[in-house]
């Protein structure tokens, strides 16, 4: 007995520690699930070719940034620091093993991964002739450009493959042949001579979440300052870290770099304007420091300067410009977006904000295209048995002819309908000892205001493919066109017309690409009767399914 009891005591001994270990495997599993921040900090400022001067800040660029990202405000993770000194460089090698290693530690979607990068930035020719843009690393030599420096296509495919859906890529660098820049004597003649401008905004393919800020635009240098000591650029952005410019709890990149962008432009006296290569795909404020507090409002902002001065207006309200991001009401509104110098409307169109996300306008002046037409079969049931036997054929299967017009009145679609069910010549029986012999055809038709709201889980990433939910209601109608063989039954021909409410509710597929789109519907409706027999309100149903074209 004692033995068994000592056993029972020794074994409950250990039940604190079995719990203890179990939390402590809980809270593991729940860290390595935690959605990470890291950052990738890089300065490059000695370079072994005489072309490009030593910068002076560079290394303490890197520095100052990977420091603010690691501070107790930001609450980063951790990540890498790479910043030459007077003893050593950093390597083209260097960089991309430092990727490598960023991307490996990203292994959730949901992480936040920023990538800064100090250097020199020039143009040259490609390995197939064509004039391509680089960034100058240490041991990048000039004469050799192609096989010395980072290519700037593959650091843009390197961020674009990291696994992160909200990522940042900040270049303090530029390609203009000045300021943090500097061109070979035959790049600067081989430019001279190009009939177009090589100097324009490049339209990669970026990724859905991705931001790409620049230090300049691509005519501009991106300058260091000696008081500053440092780029002028990342001193702006640092500070920008604690601009809550929306206050709503937490400060974003895209808040950051507004700030940055609007001191920079002054203290340059606007020989530099920090500017975006693609604006924000999506509405996932990519957070830098603080937390969102919960609200019920939404905020819209501009990286391009070129769109700051916008007008804004809610619901026909003005709610000012876009220079400093603006704070929108959650729900379904009527943006509208005017260029404040001719007063000319750039957009008009329904938004969805959703309380707690940023909103980039870029989304909104992508042209629209509002038409669709679309032709497709149309199924038709009456629930009313002696109706149905009686006035409409026995097969009700037709063709459908549809067209909608996107938000003309107000935030609801237009939509206009026409469904013919072709004539069906049949035998019935009118009493228990006649048949007749009949031709009946059917005509439906309609008009609807409707909303749309987007299926996410439909669709895809990069848009190609767009899912949308639908639902509408209005007015229609029904003709029946009878006629009779039998010149003995008591009303040889006859036509019907009788008006009702529909109500719709819809799936559209749409392959933006392809301007085609896919549309499948339920309905239900509700007309009077149109004949003797039966209830006054006939109850309807049908589905159809029908392929068109927007434009």
């Amino acid at each position: 007995m004692r033995l068994l009891l000592s056993t029972i005591l020794s074994l409950t001994s250990f039940i604190p520690s079995i719990l203890a270990a179990r939390d402590m495997q809980d809270d593991l599993m729940a860290e390595r699930l935690r959605p990470k921040k890291y950052v990738l900090s890089i300065g490059i400022q000695h370079f072994q070719d005489e072309l490009w001067r030593d910068l002076r800040f560079a290394g303490k660029d890197a520095r100052d940034i990977y420091q603010s990202f690691l501070s107790e405000q930001t609450g980063f993770d951790g990540g890498q620091v790479l910043n030459s000194t007077e003893q050593r460089g950093i390597t083209r090698s260097e960089i991309t093993k430092a990727f490598d290693r960023i991307a490996e530690a990203n292994r959730n979607e949901d992480d936040t991964v920023v990538v800064y990068l100090s250097t020199h930035g020039t143009v040259g020719y490609k390995k197939n002739g064509q004039i391509g843009r680089y960034v100058i690393t240490s041991d990048t030599d000039s004469k050799r450009l192609a096989d010395t420096a980072l290519d700037y296509d593959e650091l843009i495919e390197r961020f674009n493959q990291l696994k992160s859906r909200k990522k940042v890529l900040i270049l303090a660098f530029c390609h203009s042949g000045v300021g943090k820049s500097a061109l070979t004597a035959s790049m600067k003649r081989a430019l001279a001579r190009l009939k177009s401008s090589f100097f324009e905004e490049p339209m990669q393919s970026h990724s859905e979440g991705s931001i790409i800020l620049t230090a300049s635009g691509w005519r501009e240098p991106a300058i260091e300052d000696d008081k500053l000591e440092n780029d002028v650029y990342t001193h702006f952005l640092i500070k920008g870290f604690q601009q809550d410019m929306n206050s709503d709890g937490a400060v974003s990149i895209t808040e950051a770099h507004q700030y940055a962008a609007q001191q920079t432009y002054k203290w340059t006296s606007g020989r530099q304007r920090p500017s975006a290569i693609l604006e924000l795909l999506g509405a996932d404020p990519v957070i830098i420091a603080g937390k969102v507090k919960k609200s019920e409002t939404a905020s819209i902002y501009s990286l391009l300067d070129r769109f700051s001065g916008l007008q804004v207006l809610i619901d026909g309200q003005e709610k000012g410009t876009l220079e400093k991001g603006l704070v929108v009401p959650e729900g379904k509104v009527r943006l509208t977006l005017k260029d404040p110098g001719s007063s000319k409307v750039v957009t008009d169109r329904v938004v969805n904000f959703e309380a707690g996300r940023e909103y980039s306008v870029a989304n909104f002046l992508i042209p629209q295209l509002p038409n669709t037409l679309t032709l497709g079969v149309d199924n038709f049931y009456i629930a009313d048995q002696v109706t149905r036997d009686g006035y409409l054929p026995t097969q009700n299967s037709g063709f459908r002819l549809n067209y909608r017009r996107d938000e003309l009145i107000s935030i609801y679609d237009l939509d206009l309908s026409l469904s013919y069910f072709p004539s069906v010549r049949e035998e019935i029986n009118a009493t228990s000892s006649q048949s007749i012999t009949q031709t009946r055809t059917l005509l439906r038709g309609g008009a609807q205001l409707g909303l749309r709201d987007p299926v996410r889980f439909l669709s895809t990433d990069d848009r190609a493919i767009r899912s949308e939910l639908r639902w509408a209601a209005g007015p229609s109608f029904l003709y029946v066109d009878r006629q009779v063989d039998e010149i003995a039954f008591y009303q040889r021909d006859a036509s019907y017309f009788t008006g009702g409410l529909q109500l719709t509710t819809g799936l559209d597929v749409i392959l933006s690409y392809h301007l085609v789109k896919f549309s499948l519907e339920l309905n239900g409706g509700f007309y009077q009767n149109f004949a003797d027999e039966g209830p006054s309100v006939l109850s309807v149903l049908s589905a159809n399914a029908s392929i068109g074209t927007f434009w």
